[in-house]
């Protein structure tokens, strides 16, 4: 464990320099070129790699200091945390599973009433649809009937209207 610990901080350190180095760099060969715009760019990308360079020396100097901090630490008390953790873990899982069976068995009891629902409501359907053929022969039974008394009066009408043009006529030749 030690190895890596030293290796992390000397690559940490060596990215550092590396940085460090290429923006000063930039101002240097800033003062080289002529042209504004190229100036303003490198001007730039100096500025950039600076504050990248000291984000990176913060997360080293604070990635050593938790290394150094674990190291520091009692092995049995790390382990005590995780085994305390992974237990939180799962009795949060263990409610969440009883939870999730609630929720299916309730989901599973409307599926089932839904199910039921349009059952009877098909068979409503299908009881429905006789009467209404019922009905609907009755009426056009009555309607037929309707229509056939209608027009035996109108004839009837017809008929005695004949006859009373037919007498007023011979009345009138007299």
């Amino acid at each position: 464990m030690p190895k890596r610990s030293k290796f992390s901080e000397l690559r940490a350190m060596a990215l550092v320099a590396v940085v460090i180095f290429v923006s000063l760099a930039f101002p240097f060969a800033s003062n080289l070129v002529s042209d504004p715009g190229l100036v303003w760019l490198l001007s730039t990308a100096g500025i950039f790699t600076s504050t990248l360079g000291l984000v990176l020396a913060f997360r080293g100097v604070r990635i050593s200091r938790k290394q150094q901090q674990e190291a520091a630490e009692d092995p049995g008390e790390r382990l005590q945390r995780r085994v305390e953790a992974v237990n939180t873990a799962f009795d949060e899982a263990l409610s969440l599973m009883g939870e999730l069976r609630r929720d299916l068995k309730a989901q599973q009891a409307a599926r089932k009433k839904l199910i039921d629902d349009a059952k009877t409501q098909q068979r409503l359907l299908s009881v429905n649809k006789d009467q209404a053929e019922n009905i609907r022969q009755i009426l056009v039974g009555e309607t037929k009937a309707t229509i056939r008394a209608a027009r035996r009066r109108e004839w009837m009408f017809f008929a005695l209207g004949n006859r009373m043009v037919t007498c007023e006529n011979f009345d009138s030749r007299r």
